[in-house]
């Protein structure tokens, strides 16, 4: 894969999960979170199953860390999501991207560049004035604090797709991390509460929208990517991914922020997008002659 065929992969895969955030609001309605979150990683699990032949031990181990990131993240993502707006879950979950560099330093012990820690802090505040009160309260709610762990799940998740994806074949590790991800959850969901699942024609179509586009498709797409791009790359062009969210919301939900939650929205993608404005500055002074 080139890095332009990485870039329009993510691109894609932007499209894909930010229509996703008020198509599962939609979808509970109709089922309880953790009953959503298994049922979409079940039904992906099993499209996936006869394909699995000949994975090594290796890849179900490395798949299984995966797999554990991306079931909490989607756990705690759909039961926040649960208790705020699609526009907010999705510009809350979007800082993961500026969690990235962070993970990559307690990691790798790399120092993150002033600007990611700068970024971080211009996110943070956006977060503050996004969760102003409105219909949902004064402040973060619960929902909110959940969406914000989901944030640093993903994070992970991504730093580690990064390091697996250039080792393993991407398809396997797609696999074993879906597989892993629908027991995880199937285990949890009666633990954390009492399952709804009403099988209306609605519910049926957004599962198969979040188990075939969601996470076979959309994952497929940003392991092979990262094997050309960097984790905090990656982390960059995610940024279109909450504005997506914000807009599908107010068509499919009726989600309306105000203007001061947009600016906050505005600042979490603006300071996600810092370390990379820096670094395309020093670039050019650099080649500048």
């Amino acid at each position: 894969m080139t890095r332009r065929q990485a870039i329009l992969s993510l691109w894609t895969t932007c499209l894909i999960w930010g229509a996703a955030f008020p198509l599962a609001k939609v979808a509970l309605r109709d089922a309880s979170p953790m009953a959503f979150t298994a049922s979409r990683f079940l039904l992906a699990a099993v499209i996936l199953l006869p394909m699995l032949k000949g994975t090594t031990r290796d890849e179900w181990r490395h798949g299984a860390i995966l797999g554990f990131l991306l079931s909490l993240g989607f756990a705690t993502q759909t039961i926040g999501l649960n208790l705020t707006t699609a526009s907010r879950s999705g510009f809350i979950t979007a800082l993961y991207i500026p969690f990235v560099p962070i993970i990559v330093w307690l990691v790798d012990r790399t120092l993150p560049d002033r600007l990611a820690g700068l970024g971080l802090v211009v996110a943070l505040g956006g977060m503050a004035l996004l969760t102003q009160p409105g219909d949902l309260g004064g402040g973060p709610n619960v929902g909110d604090l959940l969406t914000l762990f989901c944030a640093i799940c993903f994070a992970a998740h991504m730093v580690a797709t990064g390091a697996f994806a250039r080792r393993f074949r991407v398809e396997r590790l797609m696999m074993t991390q879906i597989i892993v991800s629908a027991g995880l959850t199937l285990l949890a969901t009666p633990l954390l509460e009492t399952p709804r699942f009403d099988p209306t024609p609605i519910l049926l179509a957004l599962v198969a929208y979040e188990a075939i586009l969601a996470s076979v498709v959309a994952i497929r797409l940003q392991l092979s990517a990262q094997q050309v791009l960097t984790p905090t790359y990656t982390a960059l062009i995610y940024t279109l991914e909450p504005v997506i969210a914000a807009l599908t919301s107010m068509l499919i939900t009726g989600d309306r922020l105000t203007p001061l939650q947009w600016l906050g929205g505005m600042l979490i993608v603006g300071g996600s997008l810092l370390p990379e404005a820096g670094s395309r500055l020093r670039e050019e002074t650099v080649t500048r002659p």
